[in-house]
């Protein structure tokens, strides 16, 4: 699985139909966040959405599976746990990449991988380990995909 995930994360990004900055309907910032404890979505949530970022939850890889298939043009980032029920986060990953293989993701797991999986150079898959920090995972986020958007000031203060 190592060794396909590799080349697959290695291979030239597609022309998918993925929304670009400046194009209607296009929302920066939003995150499919795969976990199987809701524990773990629920922190992520508490920690992310109040810096403007939007969280889509799937408690399992098929059901992110699912629900990329659906919204994908309005995702901009995946993370996942590794170890889940119906599917894992890396038969997810290899799944998403090849609907999109320009979608960055980010593994999360509580286990060693392989280093060259989230190396420095691979600028589309990302890996942190459990129990990691809170600032850890945003600031990994604000490097795959950017700060989220600024809301619009509110003119009425």
């Amino acid at each position: 699985m190592f060794d396909q995930l590799k080349k697959l994360f290695g291979a030239k990004p597609s022309t998918a139909s993925r929304l670009r900055p400046g194009q209607p309907g296009y929302k920066l910032g939003t995150i499919l966040f795969v976990d199987d404890e809701p524990e773990v979505r629920s922190i992520a949530r508490l920690s992310l959405e109040p810096l403007g970022y939007t969280l889509i939850e799937a408690e399992d890889g098929a059901k992110a599976l699912d629900i990329f298939e659906k919204r994908s043009a309005e995702i901009g980032l995946v993370v996942t746990d590794v170890l889940m029920p119906n599917l894992d986060g890396l038969g997810l990953s290899a799944r998403l990449h090849k609907l999109d293989s320009a979608l960055p993701i980010l593994l999360l797991s509580g286990h060693v991988l392989e280093e060259d999986l989230w190396a420095e150079g691979n600028a589309r898959m990302r890996y942190l380990m459990k129990p990691y920090r809170l600032q850890d995972l945003q600031d990994i986020i604000v490097d795959l995909i950017g700060p989220a958007p600024t809301p619009p000031a509110d003119a009425s203060t």
